[in-house]
């Protein structure tokens, strides 16, 4: 569930605010594409909503409808991911440039939709 409307932004906007407020990864445009582990979705910079709660600084959320993951859990889509564990979280396994790690979304995500609700992503 979304808690702020999304700040609309200009392209070049937009990237400098992807590169800033996500420390975890590299984004080289508003085409590089993510995939929640929460939601199980493909996701673009151009597609990633940038909020603000009244007093709080900007963040970037998941576009997904009930799904208001942040950066945490996003990962390049060519890391692998493994099936729920025990407590029904998606754990990844990342092989990157340091090695071999496993990551688990710290929010279990059901794939339920409110009635009503559509999703254009």
């Amino acid at each position: 569930m979304k808690i702020a409307p999304s700040l609309r932004l200009d392209s070049a906007g937009r990237l400098i605010l992807l590169r800033q407020l996500d420390p975890l990864r590299t984004w080289e445009s508003l085409d590089d594409r993510r995939f929640c582990r929460c939601c199980h979705k493909f996701i673009s910079g151009r597609q990633i909503e940038v909020t603000s709660a009244s007093g709080k600084r900007l963040r970037l959320v998941c576009p997904t409808t009930d799904c208001s993951s942040t950066v945490r859990e996003w990962v390049y889509p060519h890391e692998i991911a493994q099936p729920p564990d025990a407590r029904g979280r998606r754990v990844l396994r990342v092989i990157d440039k340091s090695g071999e790690s496993f990551v688990a979304c710290e929010k279990p995500y059901s794939r339920r939709r409110t009635s009503g609700s559509t999703n254009g992503a």
